[in-house]
């Protein structure tokens, strides 16, 4: 299974290229030297993973940090074939109306013309394999989302509280040990090895017990986590369908359609019930039950709705009426698709103005990768420009997650911009864990 032409057909230009776009540079990626060594530490039992290069803090929300190690390339590469061998058996047995069980794919996809797509996701689609694939689940979700609410009275929207952190590695194990062949054995007790040890700078020789780690290429993760929650999918599914209640999952974001808002609490009660069986919560501070009109602000679906291929004024106007009705919407959501149209320069001078106030806003910015900072910039003029660079290295000197730091150096970089980056390497290195 392990062997140097097994290896090699997965090690593709499109997995090194990918590698490439770490916020973290790798100093060089020597396919050939990588594959050699792997396979010759498999083969004598001397494979153990290295520690991180380091450990890239997010915003998840408000405030709260989402720690996402980045691992060296030869342990990147171990993750991704591992998984890669068993992921038929962890793909399979999808429960409808859950997503983020799709297969890696026999091509790692690249997007090189990412005005494409319609960027309304609020996580991080540039840390998958498959952006694609991640892309086309999404939408697909949000249709349903939208499709669903037409034919209900009341929504319940929850999600799992620190899900990646709270996985039962044991459990997991032993589910996929009775998922997949004897054959595929070999590649378990290796994936799990890696994820029992990758993380020993802090936790020392103790095995990790809990825990998957939601690295920058997290697809791995993601299959994983996805298949850990089957047998909670079929069990409150089956609820639901006894109910008159309809389901949605997308990772560990769940809805709940009812036309009785009784119903709601009960499922409520049952998920808590189920989820607990395997270790995990739901987060108490996120459970939200809206009428149909409240759940279709939240998501802002009349605003999508209303973005055109040709003239997108009227649903820049939807955003600001929300905004200044008081609406609970998804106000970030609406500002990357507003950020991802290809005609910017075509809405009216006034809505122009008004959304780079927005765009400038600290909160916005130290939510966004360097892809957006590109897109913000592409729409500025020269003045603009300038005080958007300053406000970036001003902001460079008071955001805590060093996420936003990588990415500004990573900006700066694509884009030939002159900064001082040994100050943002020096606040780096003052925010290390």
């Amino acid at each position: 299974m392990f062997t140097e032409e097994n290896l090699k057909k997965l090690f593709t230009n499109g997995f090194k290229k990918k590698l490439k776009e770490s916020l973290i540079p790798f100093d060089s990626i020597n396919k050939e030297k990588i594959i050699r060594n792997l396979v010759k530490e498999i083969r004598t039992y001397t494979y153990h993973p290295s520690p991180p290069r380091d450990y890239i803090v997010f915003n998840k929300h408000n405030g709260v940090a989402r720690i996402v190690p980045s691992f060296t390339a030869k342990d990147y590469f171990l993750y991704y074939t591992c998984v890669k061998f068993i992921e038929d058996e962890l793909a399979q047995n999808r429960v409808e109306g859950t997503y983020g069980g799709w297969r890696l794919g026999n091509k790692i996809m690249l997007i090189e013309q990412q005005e494409e797509q319609e960027l309304i996701i609020e996580n991080y689609v540039n840390n998958s394999f498959n952006p694609f694939l991640w892309i086309e689940n999404w939408t697909d979700f949000q249709k349903k989302a939208a499709l669903y609410a037409e034919n209900y009275e009341f929504m319940l929207f929850i999600d799992i509280v620190n899900f990646y952190d709270s996985i039962d590695l044991n459990l997991l194990k032993r589910k996929i040990f009775l998922a997949v062949p004897r054959e595929k054995y070999q590649a378990i007790e290796l994936l799990f090895y890696f994820l029992e040890n990758w993380n020993k700078i802090f936790e020392g020789y103790s095995r990790k017990n809990v825990g998957l780690p939601q690295d920058e290429f997290g697809d791995n993760s993601r299959l994983l986590a996805n298949f850990y929650l089957q047998d909670y999918d079929e069990k409150i599914k089956e609820v639901c369908n006894r109910s008159g209640i309809n389901y949605l999952r997308y990772a560990d974001d769940m809805i709940f359609y009812a036309n009785d808002k009784n119903q709601l609490e009960s499922i409520l009660f049952e998920a808590c019930k189920e989820l607990y069986k395997i270790g995990l919560n739901i987060n108490s501070g996120k459970i939200k039950f809206f009428d149909r009109d409240q759940f279709n602000k939240y998501w802002a679906f009349e605003i999508f709705n209303k973005f055109k291929e040709e003239k997108n004024d009227e649903g820049v106007e939807s955003f600001f009426k929300f905004k200044d009705d008081n609406i609970n919407f998804r106000e970030n959501s609406v500002l990357k698709k507003i950020l991802n149209i290809k005609n910017f320069t075509l809405l009216r001078s006034d809505l122009r103005y008004r959304l780079i106030s927005e765009f400038f806003k600290e909160d916005f910015l130290s939510h966004l990768d360097q892809w957006y900072f590109k897109k913000i910039y592409n729409i500025l003029n020269k003045d603009q420009k300038g005080e958007f660079i300053v406000k970036l290295q001003q902001l460079s000197k008071k955001v805590l997650f060093n996420s936003f730091h990588y990415n500004i150096l990573l900006f700066f970089k694509k884009e030939g911009i002159k900064h001082n980056a040994e100050e943002i390497k020096k606040m780096i290195e003052k925010l290390k864990l």
